[in-house]
């Protein structure tokens, strides 16, 4: 199992200590995972970073993997990168513990079904239909990534349907990347519409705004069970004939 996969299944079922980095270990799991996203400048990015994420993803569409800053030990993952065998194979052996992917163009052949050494997610589409989910619930991917970093001003019921859609259709984790740092109510509705892990950019925030996202999700009330991930449903189970 790899180490972002042991992660959120501890946080899900709400057990153990953080596995976090450094010394100053969390006595207690965040109600979500979160993951800083470092662009731009990677180095400044990953300080920010420092011990309030639990995972960092690169994404730097110039950086190869024998480029690579000082990830220490943290748990990380490559961001943007296609999903295809020649690709994946070289960031895993770079270490990364995960990728991060268009659905476009995605191979099978790139995922290791057999013995997976690493975690694979893919963006959610802006247009998602039908048919869209029906192929998101079914590919081996661990997790989806709903981008609302585009989103300015506060989440509305639309927006958190997206999340609660994304994750009862799929059964999938959801991360969900976002540019402002959503309010506490925000937060905790998203866990409760099924939310994973909070993707926030680590140059934006600063490693104040981060520990700042960080305390707030390690002092989130849990979920109820009924919350936490569900079965994927069958999209055409929505509007059943009648």
């Amino acid at each position: 199992m790899t180490r972002l996969r042991n992660l959120l299944e501890r946080i899900e079922q709400g057990g153990g200590p953080s596995l976090g980095f450094g010394a100053a270990r969390s006595a207690r799991l965040p109600a979500m995972a979160l993951i800083a996203r470092c662009s731009g400048d990677v180095d400044a990015a990953l300080a920010a970073a420092g011990e309030a994420a639990d995972a960092v993803v690169i994404f730097a569409p110039g950086l190869t993997p024998d480029a690579l800053p000082d990830l220490g030990g943290r748990i990380w993952g490559a961001g943007g990168v296609p999903l295809q065998p020649d690709v994946i194979s070289g960031w895993r052996e770079a270490g990364a513990d995960f990728t991060v992917s268009p659905l476009a163009g995605a191979m099978v052949d790139a995922i290791d079904l057999a013995a997976p050494g690493m975690s694979h997610g893919v963006r959610i589409p802006d247009d998602v239909d039908g048919n869209a989910w029906r192929v998101l619930a079914g590919v081996p991917i661990d997790f989806l990534v709903l981008d609302k970093s585009g989103m300015r001003g506060r989440w509305t019921l639309t927006d958190l349907g997206q999340a609660t859609d994304a994750a009862r259709r799929t059964g999938k984790y959801l991360f969900v990347r976002v540019a402002a740092p959503p309010t506490r109510n925000e937060l905790l509705a998203l866990r409760q519409a099924g939310a994973a892990a909070i993707v926030a950019e680590a140059n934006d925030l600063g490693a104040a705004g981060l520990a700042a996202l960080k305390a707030e999700l390690t002092a989130l009330p849990r979920p109820p069970m009924a919350s936490r991930r569900r079965m994927p449903i069958h999209p055409d189970l929505d509007n059943p004939a009648t």
